[in-house]
């Protein structure tokens, strides 16, 4: 049985990929068919192509490459513009809604080349911008002449000529690369005229020459218009029996041509017998040309009339359409009113008690920083008086103390005290909590001013501080400040008087029982458990430990070492 099922499956994909390969192979012979100028042939093609496809649900990307090579034939036909803009207009929303970018991209060209025809330029730019940005999300590069082309007719049309120019050598070169004959006979077209009207004519023969070849090659209507260029270039060159040879190639095909092209033919023909001073031939073909071209004119306003007759039923169909849904649409409008009446309202009692929401958030906001400057204000006076207190009690020991008879040291010891307090009250205000100071900056800056108060600069004393406490409290804070200011001042006096460098350590770590307070200097070291009568400093360390309910462990072997253990 699942051998059966196997057999079953294989053939019904042989039989969808011969599908898809036989649809390949018409397209292509259409496409034959196409550039060999067969136009009557490949439109028959193209119906019965149609009729084949059009029931089937699966190849809308066959049938909408079908569709696109119809308008290519009428457009190939030199009709009206009309019909086949209105076949890329109906497929280009289909091809859209498959994704088919390459056929978007196509499309999107020859909607361009229509629009340029009956001369909307706008339309025509439009067009190519939508090409141009299908070819550069999708990486069309194999397509790429083709937009070149158009956009270099384009631009000679609203008289950009350098862009024109640019895009045409553009055209030739992406056209050669991707083997694209018939973008190469176009650019050869465009590089012609350029050539031609910047009176380079052997290069302008040479381009027309090569378009020669191509109409020969494929059979191209436009075979009596190639002669015709080159039997005008001669004739600009004056070289008046080969532009007559030329144009007798012409007249070969001239039966043959359309209306539009047959007064050109005659126009060149009639100018070369008068150069010649053959003024009865002149004379003959200056009649012909005004006939042709009187037939040409005849043939545009039938043309014209056309396009107007096809634009008067659509413009009819259109208000058949209106009428029906211009009810629905004044229904539908009316309720919009509404339903946009309804939102705004809604929206605007949105924003206003979002509003009165804002306003409350930023006076609650406003009242609780109002009593924070109140309290902040409060809490300074009172640290301030505190401070001062402690001046204050420091220099009542002082004025006790026999051994001061140094004034200068007395005044920076009180500096550098008064310093760290004033140093504290500026790190204080810059933190958003009242009762936290910045401990880090505290403590560097700190040290490094007591450091550079006793710094002669005679002697290398290096300071390393090492903090890991971030913020800390005000009350903690001014002792440990007082302590460290003690500790610095005590090692640049006394610690290295016999040496010319020195190392001062500070670190201030903290674990799960509190916070530690290292300090260390490589100098002459003392014993700080003995009590000192003459300094003062020491006094006041041990004091500012106690405050902190703090002990201590000291160490002068290899200089000083004092730990502060606070809890």
């Amino acid at each position: 049985m699942k051998c059966v099922f196997l057999l079953f499956v294989l053939i019904l994909g042989h039989f969808t990929m011969a599908q898809d390969f036989d649809a390949e192979y018409e397209i292509n012979k259409i496409d034959s068919l196409i550039l060999y100028n067969q136009s009557d042939i490949a439109q028959i093609k193209t119906n019965e192509l149609s009729q084949k496809f059009q029931s089937e649900k699966n190849n809308k990307e066959v049938l909408l490459e079908i569709q696109f090579r119809q308008a290519v034939i009428l457009d190939r036909k030199d009709e009206s513009s009309v019909e086949p803009l209105q076949i890329l207009l109906e497929i280009k929303d289909k091809a859209e809604k498959e994704n088919l970018h390459s056929l978007m991209y196509r499309i999107d060209l020859m909607i361009a080349l229509a629009y340029e025809k009956s001369e909307h330029w706008d339309l025509t730019k439009k067009y190519l911008d939508n090409a141009y940005n299908l070819y550069k999300n999708h990486q069309l590069n194999n397509l790429y002449s083709t937009y070149c082309i158009r956009k270099s007719s384009y631009c000679r049309y609203v008289n950009q000529w350098d862009s024109s120019f640019y895009y045409a050598k553009q055209a030739k070169k992406y056209a050669e690369k991707n083997h694209n004959e018939t973008d190469l006979r176009d650019s050869y077209i465009l590089l012609g005229n350029f050539a031609s009207k910047d009176k380079n004519y052997p290069e302008a023969l040479k381009y027309n020459f090569l378009m020669l070849d191509y109409s020969k090659k494929y059979n191209d209507y436009s075979i009596a218009v190639s002669y015709n260029n080159i039997s005008k270039i001669y004739f600009k060159m004056n070289n008046y029996s080969k532009a007559l040879s030329y144009n007798d190639s012409v007249f070969i095909f001239y039966k043959q041509q359309a209306l539009m092209y047959k007064p050109y033919f005659s126009e060149t023909r009639y100018k070369i017998f008068e150069a010649l001073g053959k003024t009865d031939s002149a004379y003959h073909y200056f009649k012909q040309y005004h006939n042709d071209f009187e037939a040409m004119q005849k043939e545009e306003e039938l043309l014209k009339t056309k396009e107007l007759e096809e634009k008067y039923q659509n413009s009819k169909k259109e208000a058949v359409i209106k009428n029906k849904n211009q009810q629905m649409i004044l229904i539908g409008s009316f309720l919009g009113v509404i339903i946009f009446g309804s939102v705004m309202l809604y929206l605007k009692n949105r924003k206003i008690n979002k509003q009165n929401k804002i306003i409350g958030k930023q006076l609650a906001e406003l009242s609780k920083t109002l009593e924070q400057k109140q309290m902040l204000l409060s809490e300074l006076q009172h640290r301030v008086k505190n401070n001062l207190q402690h001046v204050i009690s420091i220099l009542e020991i002082q004025k006790e103390s026999v051994d001061f008879n140094n004034i200068d040291e007395l005044l920076r010891s009180n500096q550098n005290r008064i310093h760290s307090m004033a140093l504290l009250h500026k790190k204080l205000n810059v933190t958003d909590n009242a009762n936290e100071v910045d401990f880090r900056k505290y403590i560097a800056e700190l040290a490094e001013l007591v450091k550079d108060s006793y710094d002669n600069h005679n002697k290398k004393i290096s300071l390393n501080i090492k903090c890991e406490i971030e913020t800390i409290s005000l009350e903690k804070a001014l002792p440990l400040g007082l302590i460290i200011t003690e500790l610095v001042s005590n090692s640049m006096k006394h610690a290295f008087k016999k040496q010319n460098i020195g190392i001062i350590n500070i670190e201030i770590t903290k674990n799960e029982t509190g916070k530690q307070l290292y300090y260390s200097d490589n100098g002459s070291g003392f014993d700080f458990n003995k009590v000192n009568e003459k300094g003062l400093g020491q006094e006041i360390i041990k004091g500012l430990i106690d405050q902190l309910d703090g002990s201590t462990q000291a160490k002068s072997n290899n200089g000083f070492e004092l730990t502060i253990f606070i809890k």
